[in-house]
Protein backbone atom coordinates (compact mmCIF):
# COMPACT_ATOMS: atom_id res chain seq x y z
CA UNK A 1 0.00 0.00 0.00
CA UNK A 2 1.55 3.67 -0.81
CA UNK A 3 1.41 6.10 1.68
CA UNK A 4 3.80 6.86 4.92
CA UNK A 5 3.37 4.84 8.32
CA UNK A 6 0.59 5.86 10.10
CA UNK A 7 0.98 8.45 12.98
CA UNK A 8 -1.73 6.97 15.58
CA UNK A 9 -0.81 3.21 15.53
CA UNK A 10 2.77 3.40 13.92
CA UNK A 11 2.24 1.05 11.44
CA UNK A 12 0.74 -1.70 13.51
CA UNK A 13 -2.91 -1.40 12.50
CA UNK A 14 -4.38 -1.09 16.08
CA UNK A 15 -4.37 0.35 18.96
CA UNK A 16 -4.82 -0.60 22.32
CA UNK A 17 -6.67 0.57 25.37
CA UNK A 18 -5.00 2.81 27.82
CA UNK A 19 -5.66 0.41 30.86
CA UNK A 20 -4.61 -2.43 28.68
CA UNK A 21 -6.30 -5.51 28.07
CA UNK A 22 -8.01 -4.78 24.59
CA UNK A 23 -6.82 -3.57 21.36
CA UNK A 24 -9.10 -2.17 18.47
CA UNK A 25 -8.46 -1.56 14.45
CA UNK A 26 -7.17 1.87 13.92
CA UNK A 27 -9.26 4.26 12.97
CA UNK A 28 -6.90 6.39 11.58
CA UNK A 29 -5.54 3.84 8.73
CA UNK A 30 -8.66 1.57 9.11
CA UNK A 31 -6.20 -1.23 10.09
CA UNK A 32 -3.51 -1.24 7.12
CA UNK A 33 -0.84 0.34 9.39
CA UNK A 34 -0.31 3.26 6.07
CA UNK A 35 -1.56 6.51 6.13
CA UNK A 36 -3.24 7.14 2.66
CA UNK A 37 -2.94 9.61 0.25
CA UNK A 38 -5.06 12.19 0.53
CA UNK A 39 -4.15 14.54 -2.26
CA UNK A 40 -5.66 13.10 -4.74
CA UNK A 41 -9.81 12.57 -3.11
CA UNK A 42 -9.62 15.98 -1.50
CA UNK A 43 -9.13 19.35 -2.94
CA UNK A 44 -9.38 22.63 -1.30
CA UNK A 45 -12.54 24.69 -2.45
CA UNK A 46 -12.67 27.93 -0.56
CA UNK A 47 -12.47 31.16 -2.06
CA UNK A 48 -12.99 29.51 -5.60
CA UNK A 49 -14.90 32.30 -6.90
CA UNK A 50 -14.33 35.89 -7.52
CA UNK A 51 -17.26 36.53 -5.47
CA UNK A 52 -15.12 35.45 -2.70
CA UNK A 53 -11.99 37.66 -3.45
CA UNK A 54 -13.90 40.66 -1.71
CA UNK A 55 -11.64 42.37 0.95
CA UNK A 56 -13.92 42.20 4.36
CA UNK A 57 -14.88 45.57 5.73
CA UNK A 58 -13.95 46.98 9.02
CA UNK A 59 -15.99 46.37 11.88
CA UNK A 60 -17.21 49.47 13.65
CA UNK A 61 -14.76 49.57 16.79
CA UNK A 62 -17.38 50.69 18.96
CA UNK A 63 -18.78 54.05 20.83
CA UNK A 64 -16.27 56.49 20.69
CA UNK A 65 -17.88 58.16 23.83
CA UNK A 66 -20.24 57.17 26.56
CA UNK A 67 -24.06 56.70 25.68
CA UNK A 68 -26.29 56.90 28.34
CA UNK A 69 -26.83 60.33 30.33
CA UNK A 70 -25.28 58.58 33.72
CA UNK A 71 -22.59 58.06 31.60
CA UNK A 72 -22.31 61.26 29.81
CA UNK A 73 -22.40 63.19 32.66
CA UNK A 74 -20.18 61.15 34.92
CA UNK A 75 -17.47 61.61 31.58
CA UNK A 76 -18.07 65.05 31.43
CA UNK A 77 -17.02 65.62 35.60
CA UNK A 78 -13.99 63.57 34.54
CA UNK A 79 -12.74 65.59 32.06
CA UNK A 80 -13.35 68.66 33.81
CA UNK A 81 -11.37 67.30 36.99
CA UNK A 82 -8.34 69.25 37.85
CA UNK A 83 -6.58 66.79 40.07
CA UNK A 84 -6.43 64.04 37.56
CA UNK A 85 -3.47 64.16 34.97
CA UNK A 86 -4.42 63.13 31.12
CA UNK A 87 -3.60 59.80 31.08
CA UNK A 88 -5.88 59.37 34.09
CA UNK A 89 -8.90 60.68 32.72
CA UNK A 90 -8.18 59.01 29.06
CA UNK A 91 -7.94 55.59 31.50
CA UNK A 92 -11.56 56.33 33.60
CA UNK A 93 -13.21 57.41 30.12
CA UNK A 94 -12.54 54.45 28.55
CA UNK A 95 -13.31 52.75 31.61
CA UNK A 96 -16.84 54.19 31.46
CA UNK A 97 -17.86 53.22 27.43
CA UNK A 98 -16.39 49.64 28.56
CA UNK A 99 -18.76 49.72 31.29
CA UNK A 100 -21.49 50.53 29.58
CA UNK A 101 -20.96 48.56 26.85
CA UNK A 102 -20.64 45.29 29.29
CA UNK A 103 -23.61 46.54 31.55
CA UNK A 104 -25.86 49.06 29.24
CA UNK A 105 -25.94 51.55 31.69
CA UNK A 106 -23.74 52.99 34.34
CA UNK A 107 -25.17 51.43 37.93
CA UNK A 108 -24.34 53.32 41.34
CA UNK A 109 -21.76 51.62 42.43
CA UNK A 110 -19.63 52.24 39.41
CA UNK A 111 -20.63 56.19 39.61
CA UNK A 112 -19.52 56.25 43.09
CA UNK A 113 -16.19 54.62 42.19
CA UNK A 114 -15.59 57.03 39.36
CA UNK A 115 -16.75 60.08 41.21
CA UNK A 116 -14.25 58.39 44.16
CA UNK A 117 -11.46 59.21 41.87
CA UNK A 118 -12.12 62.40 40.56
CA UNK A 119 -12.01 64.04 44.00
CA UNK A 120 -8.71 65.62 45.75
CA UNK A 121 -7.44 63.33 48.53
CA UNK A 122 -8.55 64.56 51.86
Amino acid sequence: MDGELCRMCGGDGRVGNALGGSTATCPSCHGSGRRADTSARFRDVTKTKPSHHHTAEAAPKGPRGPVTPEGTQLAAEVSASAILPEDAKTRLLAEIINHESTHGRCTKTFLKKIRKQTRPAQ
